[in-house]
């Protein structure tokens, strides 16, 4: 069980609203304990003294992956990106862009899992606080879905609030590869393999002498954006990118879009760069990866740009 919801003020624990499935490890998120030893000598033993260290919460972290559905995900946006807009109505269109510095500032989650016993299969409920996404990506694969994995970061955490009660979206589906289409530089392309990853750079684990071992709010850093794509090699146009002598021809866009359908999810990079060319198979079935970053052409057009169409009324 996953449960979270917004916070009106950083680490300020709320009760869950919002529920996800998601995949591989239930527990999925931990604490890590830290300890502030001292060591001074003393006569009549070699070891540590059991009372010369200071034991606390440094944060807790991990892991989330989803399966990227045609409602729900959108909650996840101002928290991987920081801006969202929203428009239409029904379908509603929910779009995200890197905003601002400071669009990331002042947003922040709490997150409650259900670690069950074992064996008595009893719940025990884990409520993190203070969450962060410091970093993410996206990933699809021929015959998957379109997965969203969040590297997720927490200031605070409680063992004792109760389990909140879940409950999902009715009526939602997956986006997965039998929906996708691939464009790079506005012509569609057959790929085996796509991904995107994206890194806020924020600075967590901030702390200070000031009465606490809480952490500060992080700060996000630099964007990093890299991509990556797996196809055949059926012509010199992508290598062309790679090994292109000017700026402009190793940039093109690569475009993303997944439909389910009237909903459709939708990556954008509209100005990828393309960095390093790799062969793969065998003669008769040469394959080519092509990887590189997303980086920002100097417009109004944001490096980045997730857009989901959906009933969701908010994302």
């Amino acid at each position: 069980q996953l449960g979270v919801a917004d916070e009106s003020t950083f680490n300020t624990p709320v009760t869950p609203s919002r529920f996800f499935e998601y995949n591989g490890n239930p527990a999925a998120v931990r604490g890590v304990a830290a300890r502030t030893e001292g060591n001074p000598l003393r006569a009549g033993t070699r070891a540590r003294r059991s009372d010369r260290s200071v034991p606390y919460l440094s944060h807790a972290e991990g892991t989330l992956e989803f399966d990227v559905m045609t409602k729900g995900v959108g909650y996840w946006f101002k928290h991987m990106l920081g801006t969202v807009a929203t428009t239409g109505a029904g379908p509603y269109t929910h779009t995200a862009t890197e905003g601002a510095t400071s669009a990331l500032v002042g947003k922040s989650f709490t997150a409650q899992m259900n670690y069950p016993f074992h064996p008595a299969g009893t719940n025990q409920s884990m409520t993190f606080s203070g969450g962060k996404v410091p970093s993410w990506s996206l990933t699809n694969d021929v015959e998957g879905m379109l997965t969203m994995s969040l590297n997720v970061w927490f200031a605070s955490m409680t063992t004792g609030t109760a389990l909140a009660t879940p409950s999902y979206p009715a009526s939602m589906e997956n986006f997965s590869w039998a929906g996708g289409v691939i464009t790079i530089g506005g012509s569609a392309i057959d790929v085996t393999n796509i991904n995107v990853e994206v890194d806020n750079t924020q600075k967590v684990d901030s702390k200070a002498i000031r009465g606490n071992t809480a952490s500060k709010e992080p700060t996000p850093g630099p964007l990093s954006i890299t991509w990556g794509v797996e196809c055949d090699f059926d012509s010199l146009t992508q290598w062309n990118r790679v090994h292109g002598t000017t700026r402009a021809a190793t940039i093109a866009s690569v475009v993303g879009t997944w439909t389910n359908g009237a909903d459709t999810f939708t990556v954008t990079l509209p100005s990828a760069r393309f960095d390093d060319h790799n062969f793969s198979g065998e003669a008769g079935s040469l394959g080519q990866s092509i990887t590189g970053v997303g980086e920002d052409d100097g417009t109004a057009s944001a490096p980045i740009e997730l857009k989901l169409v959906s009933t969701d009324v908010t994302p």
